[in-house]
Parts: structure tokens; C-alpha cells; sequence
């Protein structure tokens, strides 16, 4: 049956929940309920959610703590904080663990969550529908609501047409923004015949140039569209780069650590590692990183890039004797451009399941922490250095016949050696 995006956008969260079942999908607050890959994307906004939460509780704490307020003024001024903020709200309640049940999404934040992955998994459905009727409907035209809420840059691409599989929509197919209504409309030649702009193309129109990313003064090179009637420069916020049909769930990966490297490194620790237990969620998050290391090789303007890997364990941090400002792990494009070929030798496209599950993590003698795996198929390596307090790789390499012996002389920080 349709669905008529713009309509459920407009819609209370839980009224939207029960427009979309009645569509025929399965949708649930409590995560458990939602199957395979919808399952493993409630898994990780589950996690991200949690991560602000608990975030926003810690830093409240220690400001508490700072200014030398008593218990009582702690947990007077924090609830209202929460509830100034969204967290709190009618039927929203959490569970022993942590885990967030209700079934009024009343809170503000959780309103812009909602809609923006929900938006997400839809436009992801709605690309491979569309990519299975490309021999008669091959050329797509981007789609704006065009209201008073709809921005600029959105309302400049209404009614553009490009080919399915022209690069414009790797990187722009909406959602492009938090809360993002646009949407894709294929057409067949006969559409596109009379069509008042025709079919396009961005041959010298794409272009790299550096966006802000996160709030530490970072930024990033990313794929930006200069439309050839304004001259102005087009690319989606940070964050909503990838097409939701090709990488929705990688991109989440990214995004809790992204939320991780600001957040105490403790809590971005549990979280990740609660996230990556799952493995379904650790695989796509693999294919992510290994996609852009293929890219980051084979093109030097990548060099300045970077992707997070993975972050630190809780057991780590526990064993660290100075405490790193962030437990996230970032694997720097120069790293990897200066590796040389990619190729299954480098072990990149295993960093993530190393970072996540070791055998034992070694103290390097320059403070480095070198991650070992031997029980397995392809015994491998990495290290992880430190550059601003924050964890960053230096290399990853696999093992062969007698390499483990000259890693056996460093101290052991957590695990312990296994018979390979």
C-alpha cells in the first residue's frame, strides 16, 4: 500500500506508528519486537539514545560536584534540566537496564530521532524499490515538501532530475538533514520527455570541500553539489552523506561514536560495546569503514579524512593509568594512505571485529595499546596510539608463523594469550 511520507511526518510519533502498521509495517518502541535489519537499526538508536541520556545525567553530576551542590539540589534542578531538555515526558519511563519504554514519544528529542530514522528506513525501502524498476523508470527526480519549512538548499534541488545511477545520489538521496521531508520520484522517458527542466547530470559539477563535524572545531572533506543555475555550493548536513538505501545502518555506527567522542569515555565505552555485540550491527559497520578505506587508498584527497574504528573497552579504560579524553578510536585517511595497496593482508577490512572483541590488549613501550587476536582463522594485530588524549590507529597487520613471539615481552593490559 502507499505511504504518504509527508502526511506521517506531520503525525505525533505514536500516531505515526500506528499509520505506518497500518501500511503493513511492523514498527515498536520496545526494540525487541522489531525483526533482522529494522531490529539491529532500533539496536543501535536505542544505544545512541541511552548514550545522550546517561551524557547529559554524567555532566550534570560533575557540574553538581564542581559547584559544590548537595544531593538534594542535585536531584532537584536535574529533573527539571531533563525535562527542559526532553528526556522527560508522559509515559516515558526506563526499565532496570536502562532500556526506554513508553508508548507516548512525547519528549522533543526523541521526536526529532524518531522522524529522522524512521524518514531513513523509509527512504531506504523506498531506493530498493526503486532500483528494481530501474529498466523502465530510470531517471529520478528529488522532490522538496516546498512550504515554509521546506530550507533553501532543499527547495533549489525540487523538481531535478538525474539518472538512477548517476553519482548524485550517493551522496544526496534525502534524507539530507535532521527532519528532512524530501523525497525521490522515479519517472520513465516518456515522463522526463516534456519534463520543464529534463534529466541532468553532475559530470564537473561534484566537488570536495570541508564541512564542519561535531562541536570540537573538526571538519571533514565531503561531496558537495554546485548547482549550475545559482552557482550556489549544495551538501547535506553533517552527518547524512551516505544514501539511507546503501548505508543507512553503517552510518549509525558512526553516528554513536560521534556521540561517544564527546560523551565520558566510560559511558562511550559501554555503549559501543553493547551496540557492536550485536553482530549483525558490527558487520555493516565493518563494510562501512572497509568501503571508505578502499576509497581513502585510491584517492589523496582523503588523505586529510578519517572514520572512527571502533572505541575503547571498559576493561581498558578500567587498566589505563591515565585516563584518555575519549574513548572513541579514529582511523586517520593519511594512515591509511600511507599504507599503500588495500588488500586483505592489511586486515583492515577486520579493524573493527579486532577492536571489539581482542584476546588481550598489550601496553606498547611508548604507551601504545596493541590489540591481539590468535584464536582465529587470520591471528592479526593493531595499535592504537594516542594523539591530543584521544585514541587514534597507527597500523594493523596480520600474524604469521613466530610474530607473536616478538609481541609476547609486552606487558599484558587485559585478556591473555590463547593457543593459535
Amino acid at each position: 500500500m502507499a505511504v504518504d511520507l509527508g502526511f506521517a511526518m506531520t503525525l505525533q510519533p505514536e500516531k505515526a506508528i500506528a499509520y505506518f502498521e497500518s501500511k503493513g509495517y511492523t514498527i515498536g518502541f520496545n526494540w525487541h519486537d522489531v525483526e533482522d535489519a529494522a531490529h539491529a537499526t532500533a539496536f543501535t538508536v536505542s544505544g545512541i539514545l541511552k548514550l545522550d541520556i546517561l551524557t547529559d545525567i554524567s555532566t550534570a553530576q560533575a557540574n553538581a560536584l564542581k559547584d559544590g551542590k548537595s544531593q538534594a539540589q542535585f536531584k532537584n534542578e536535574l529533573v527539571p534540566e531533563l525535562a527542559r531538555k526532553g528526556w522527560i515526558g508522559k509515559g516515558l519511563k526506563a526499565s532496570p537496564d536502562g532500556e526506554l519504554e513508553g508508548k507516548q514519544l512525547l519528549p522533543y528529542r526523541l521526536d526529532t530521532i524518531f522522524r529522522t530514522n524512521m524518514q531513513s528506513s523509509y527512504m531506504a525501502g523506498r531506493y530498493q524499490g526503486m532500483m528494481e524498476n530501474v529498466a523502465f523508470r530510470p531517471y529520478w527526480e528529488y522532490s522538496a515538501v516546498m512550504d515554509s519549512r521546506t530550507r533553501p538548499s532543499h527547495s533549489s534541488l525540487n523538481g531535478r532530475v538525474f539518472r538512477y545511477d548517476d553519482p548524485f545520489w550517493d551522496t544526496f538521496f534525502p534524507p539530507n538533514g535532521y527532519n528532512c521531508r524530501c523525497t525521490v520520484r522515479a519517472r520513465s522517458e516518456r515522463d522526463v520527455a516534456n519534463h520543464p527542466i529534463g534529466v541532468e547530470s553532475t559530470d564537473d559539477r561534484l566537488e570536495t570541500i570541508q564541512q564542519p563535524y561535531g562541536t570540537d572545531g573538526k571538519t571533514r572533506p565531503v561531496t558537495a553539489y554546485q548547482d549550475p543555475k545559482s552557482g550556489r555550493i549544495f551538501t547535506p548536513d553533517a552527518g547524512f552523506h551516505l544514501n539511507p538505501g546503501k548505508g543507512y545502518m553503517q552510518e549509525l555506527g558512526q553516528q554513536l561514536l560521534r556521540k561517544g567522542d564527546t560523551a565520558p569515555p566510560p559511558l562511550a565505552a559501554q555503549a559501543v560495546q553493547t551496540v557492536f555485540s550485536s553482530p549483525r550491527e558490527l558487520e555493516t559497520f565493518t563494510r562501512d569503514l572497509s568501503e571508505w578505506v578502499r576509497r581513502a587508498a585510491a584517492d589523496p584527497a582523503l588523505r586529510q579524512d578519517w572514520r572512527y574504528a571502533g572505541a575503547l573497552l571498559p576493561s581498558v579504560l578500567d587498566a589505563l593509568q591515565v585516563a584518555p579524553q575519549s574513548a572513541a578510536i579514529t582511523l586517520p585517511g593519511a594512515v591509511v594512505r600511507d599504507v599503500g595497496s588495500v588488500s586483505l593482508s592489511n586486515a583492515w577490512w577486520r579493524l573493527p571485529a579486532l577492536l571489539a572483541h581482542p584476546d588481550v590488549v598489550l601496553q606498547g613501550a611508548s604507551g601504545d595499546l596493541v590489540y591481539v587476536v590468535t584464536l582465529s582463522g587470520s591471528p592479526r594485530a593493531a595499535r592504537v596510539g594516542f594523539s591530543d588524549g584521544k585514541p587514534v590507529v597507527k597500523e594493523t597487520w596480520m600474524l604469521f608463523d613466530g610474530d607473536e613471539a616478538e609481541l609476547m615481552h609486552l606487558p599484558v593490559l587485559v585478556g591473555e594469550w590463547r593457543d593459535s
